[in-house]
Formats: structure tokens, sequence, C-alpha cells
């Protein structure tokens, strides 16, 4: 049922990822997506043979303040697949991935606004330990 996608899922990944990332062209998707896969992010999902109705991608990286970590970049359901358990499904598959792969934590940031998805994270064990800043580099006055 979960499959781990490769660049020639592609394809199937973009309308969901669009759900996500709308903001990002199809095309903008497509180059990153490859970019990312060459650099170690994995993504699984859940789908048929035309497209993915649930993904969590992820990579594995280290820091110093918490070891060798997954952390998931992304995790998201199509409108018309949620409250099927998938994301459940995929939270618990990168849980088993971070075990199997000796990982010490499992992390991700979500938006602020994604109520649905705290609740799931906070029920799967997860919980609130910072939060995350960013800025677009170009705007910085340096």
């Amino acid at each position: 049922m979960i499959q781990l996608a490769t660049p020639n899922d592609i394809p199937k990944l973009i309308p969901i990822l669009k759900v996500l990332r709308p903001t990002r062209t199809e095309e903008e998707l497509a180059k990153l997506l490859k970019i990312l896969f060459k650099e170690g992010y994995k993504m699984a999902f859940i789908g048929d043979g035309e497209i993915a109705f649930s993904a969590i991608g992820f990579r594995i990286q280290t820091f110093l303040y918490s070891g060798k970590t997954l952390y998931i970049d992304d995790l998201v359901t199509l409108e018309n697949h949620r409250k099927k358990g998938y994301g459940k499904l995929l939270l618990d598959f990168a849980k088993k991935f971070a075990k199997d792969t000796n990982c010490e934590t499992l992390s991700l940031d979500s938006g602020i606004l994604r109520k649905d998805a705290h609740r799931l994270y906070l029920n799967e064990g997860l919980f609130i330990d910072s939060l995350h800043f960013a800025g677009k580099v170009d705007i910085f006055k340096i």
C-alpha cells in the first residue's frame, strides 16, 4: 500500500504537492523534487497508478541539538481522501524508518494554522518543543 517514490513517480506526486505548496508551479515542484531526491530526500506515498492520495517527504540529517534525525519536510493528504487514516499510516512508516536507520529523533515543522495536523502529531507522541523562524535572504538588510 505504501510506496517509496522514485523520480519516475514525480508526475503522480505533483498534484498532492500543489495542495501543500500552492505558490510553486508544477515545473518548479518537478525540478525541486529531482534535486531533493539526489540530495537524499525520500517520499513515501499512498495512491493508485495515476496519483498519490497522501504523501510524506523526509530526509535524515544530523544536528548538534538532536543527533541523527529523521526530519519530515512534507505530509499531506488530498482533501477527498482525508479521514481515511493515511496520514497516520505514513507517520507510522516514518517512525519505523527512523528506528530502522538508528535515528535518535523524528521532527517536523508545521504551519501554525494547521490544527488538524497538530492534533495528529500530538496524538502520535510528538510534542511542541520550539518555534521555527525563517526569512527570505533577498530581503535582508545587511
